[in-house]
């Protein structure tokens, strides 16, 4: 288990935890060699334990380090030390994206396109290196205090001459941030890399990602049958064609390369300089339609095409590891069933007429699934950092974890009725909180107690909280 004053390869001092990532935690050190802060990336122990892990991880770590741009998180060392396989990379002193958007609520189309063009220009360094990021999002692209963007995480990045940072059988990336063609389980290439900088922009310009739904199957199956939903009027319209053809279905019809994405951000950042504010309620009735030539699907597709696609979506989000956000290591997994036999009322609970809510409050770091088996989270003070939190809690249907614990509000109709956006929304303290929020379901057994509860989570989308958001009885 990592820890603050911790030392690793007798030179780096963990400082303090700075949050977590696809395939690993993230700490802020100390270079006690050369007085400098650095970055401290530490893998997934499961992950790190796979064969040929090292020589692959190895590998990228040597071409991420050849990637030399002001725009590309540095990479200065690699090393195993007590049991430990990291990467050392430069600190960047700022803030995410996603908590610029969390604390600006939206950001005004010309600053959002000069970050979207730096961004872009990032990637196609990245590109022009062989690599292809595989998990852009604004939780991954940090805001330097001056205002410069910098790419980091390439925890699941790949080589084009490698075989990549993969974990057998999964899926990698965010859910909200694939693109349509991982959806459908192809190979990410440089335009999925374009087309999840497209979300993130969405979601800057809008205050709103593009897609949105109470699971991770709803929301992928809307980007591969439609269009995303216009940005609000109030965006330039040389604006919303950016980021328009960044969200092409079809990858043939997405800007060609980074480079030539951040050239047109860059111009339409100029035609837009005069807006300088963004209004925070925009009226839904005033959208600017997304340019023609950038819709590359209709709205309507033949029942057939549907029915694979929906096939081929529940095929690739439910088999073998859904790697969403990453627990701490040394946290014990969720048992199966639950007991048989247990107290009527589980620890930390009271009855209610939804089913147990929580009788004080209940944060989580991210959550991990390793073959469809739910591993328990890493519990965190509400008033840290972590993902999600507990509104309600239900008794495990029976046969519910028998099978994918990972998506029960899919696989289980008892589940996805109690595990609702409505549910959430009445447990909040102020429902204007949690507009927009992501709802899951995860099955956790407390250290001490015999009970297994199905969880009613929630994630606000945007990176960590630091406040419990849900009232407790």
């Amino acid at each position: 288990m990592l820890q603050p004053g911790m030392r690793l390869s007798g030179r780096y001092r963990l400082d303090g935890h700075v949050g977590a990532g696809g395939m690993g935690e993230v700490w802020r050190a100390t270079d006690e060699v050369l007085g400098r802060t650095v970055a401290v990336k530490a893998m997934l122990p499961e992950v790190a334990a796979q064969a040929g892990f090292a020589r692959r991880f190895v590998a990228e770590a040597q071409a991420m380090a050849g990637v030399r741009h002001p725009g590309v998180a540095n990479i200065h060392d690699y090393g195993q030390d007590a049991g430990v396989t990291f990467l050392v990379m430069e600190f960047i002193d700022g803030e995410s994206l996603a908590q610029a958007v969390t604390r600006a609520g939206r950001i005004a189309p010309p600053e959002a396109m000069r970050m979207v063009a730096q961004a872009a220009e990032a990637l196609q360094a990245v590109h022009d290196a062989g690599i292809v990021h595989r998990d852009v999002k604004p939780a991954n692209l940090l805001v330097r205090r001056n205002g410069d963007v910098v790419l980091t995480d390439f925890g699941i990045s790949r080589a084009g001459d490698s075989t990549g940072l993969t974990v057998s059988g999964a899926v990698l990336g965010t859910p909200t941030y694939l693109s349509p063609e991982q959806v459908m389980g192809q190979p990410a290439t440089p335009l999925s890399d374009l087309y999840a900088l497209g979300v993130a922009a969405y979601e800057m310009l809008a205050g709103r990602r593009p897609f949105m739904g109470d699971n991770a199957y709803a929301v992928a199956l809307q980007r591969v049958q439609a269009p995303p939903p216009p940005l609000p009027g109030d965006v330039p319209p040389a604006v919303a064609a950016v980021v328009g053809r960044a969200l092409a279905v079809d990858p043939g019809q997405r800007w060609p390369s980074a480079s030539t994405m951040a050239e047109a951000a860059r111009s339409s950042a100029a035609g837009a300089q005069k807006q300088a504010v963004v209004p925070a309620a925009p009226s839904p009735s005033a959208h600017t339609p997304w340019p023609g030539s950038f819709t590359a699907a209709p709205k309507k597709r033949p029942w057939p095409l549907i029915v694979a696609v929906s096939v081929a979506v529940i095929a690739v989000l439910i088999a073998g590891v859904a790697v969403w956000q990453l627990k701490d290591p040394g946290d014990s997994p969720a048992t199966g069933p639950a007991a048989a036999a247990g107290p009527r009322v589980p620890a930390h609970f009271v009855k209610c007429d939804q089913g147990w809510c929580p009788s004080e409050e209940m944060c989580w770091g991210g959550l991990v699934g390793l073959s469809g088996r739910a591993e328990m989270p890493r519990r965190a003070q509400c008033t840290q950092e972590h993902y999600w939190e507990t509104f309600l809690a239900i008794d495990p249907p029976p046969g519910a974890l028998d099978g994918n614990q990972t998506d029960l509000i899919k696989t289980s109709p008892v589940v996805g009725k109690a595990c609702t956006r409505a549910a959430m929304e009445a447990r909040a303290k102020d429902r204007s909180q949690v507009k927009g929020w992501e709802v899951s379901a995860w099955p956790m057994q407390f250290t001490g107690t015999t009970d297994t509860l199905v969880h009613c989570i929630a994630n606000s989308g945007r990176g960590e909280v630091k406040a419990s958001v849900f009232g407790i009885s």
